[in-house]
């Protein structure tokens, strides 16, 4: 593979810009962008020792991921998410001597941001030729078309190092506001046309947020044990509606994918936890028409707990003016 950056203007438009695909590569990596949702596509790695093969689900073409917010059941492939990650219960946070109101996509809830979000608009491009790395920035600015009580801007930066992929999601806010964002990516180390029931999942975390019925925490955490010498808990069996936050309680490499051939892939994050998703189906043929099904990749969510702002125990992931923070995920091929 070639290292470098390779910037494609697509001929169409949204949000009243033009729409790219980014490619980024070297000689063991390459992966593919689109500014429509900010979103990873593809992510190659070829390994000597292994079989070259693409580590996350994706969809051939950048309308795809558009026409996917016609669904309800919308699997938010690759995309980032944002301004609020997760779930906030009956749409609203507290907000001064009140509450702020969202529109709910979920029954009377907000699920990842509402009906407008980061993963339904076009991003603008910000390429830096003098990086270290191949390297892109996605940038967006929005207020009114979120709902959020003030201003919010995010950069979202890839960076490829040869078998790493760092995201760096940074939010900066231009009055007093909210921000939760992660990333949405879909995993398989077995490749995106297989099973991820063909995984040894591992996390490091004291345990996990309980939920309601409505999928929303109660506020408790649920104890894990059964570390193993390196402090990994294993995930498995894995299975269909797998949707918890675990509670990480290490400082990086916090949670591990293992194929079936060996190939491993190391998960590290600055974010106080994971929220392990698997079960998002999709009504649209995938990339090298592969048919995705309920078990054809996991998602690990790095931010902040879902409904933060109802617990007063969870993270506070509220933004006063010209308060910035940066949210770091790095997926890196392990040996």
């Amino acid at each position: 593979m070639n290292a470098g950056v390779q910037i494609i203007d697509l001929k169409a438009q949204a949000d009243h810009r033009p729409v790219y695909q980014v490619v980024l590569s070297n000689a063991c990596a390459k992966i593919s962008l689109f500014s429509f949702g900010a979103t990873l596509q593809s992510f190659v790695i070829d390994i000597p020792g292994f079989e070259k093969r693409d580590i996350v689900l994706g969809y051939p073409d950048w309308t795809n991921y558009q026409q996917t917010f016609a669904f309800s059941g919308n699997a938010y492939m690759g995309n980032i998410i944002g301004p609020i990650a997760g779930r906030v219960a009956n749409a609203q946070i507290p907000w001064g001597a009140g509450t702020w109101p969202f529109t709910p996509n979920e029954g009377p809830h907000l699920l990842h941001g509402g009906p407008n979000n980061f993963s339904n608009h076009n991003w603008k491009v910000k390429h830096t030729p003098n990086a270290a790395h191949p390297t892109i920035t996605f940038e967006l600015e929005e207020k009114e078309k979120f709902r959020l009580p003030g201003g919010l801007r995010c950069a979202v930066t890839y960076t490829l190092r040869e078998t790493a992929l760092d995201i760096s999601i940074e939010t900066f806010a231009t009055d007093d506001t909210i921000a939760n964002p992660t990333q949405h990516c879909y995993f398989n180390p077995n490749g995106h046309q297989g099973s991820i029931l063909d995984t040894a999942a591992f996390i490091r975390a004291n345990g996990y947020l309980e939920l309601n019925t409505a999928k929303l925490p109660t506020g408790q955490i649920t104890a894990l044990s059964g570390e193993n010498q390196e402090g990994f808990v294993a995930l498995n069996p894995l299975y269909d509606g797998l949707d918890h936050a675990f509670v990480l309680n290490a400082a990086q490499n916090q949670a591990q994918l293992l194929a079936q051939d060996g190939f491993r892939l190391a998960f590290s994050t600055n974010q106080p936890l994971f929220q392990v998703y698997i079960g998002g189906q999709t009504p649209f043929v995938g990339k090298d028409h592969t048919n995705y099904h309920r078990f054809s990749g996991i998602c690990l969510e790095q931010q902040a707990e879902p409904d933060a702002p109802h617990h007063a125990n969870f993270s506070d992931i509220y933004l006063s003016k010209d308060q910035k923070k940066v949210n770091l995920l790095t997926i890196q091929f392990d040996q």
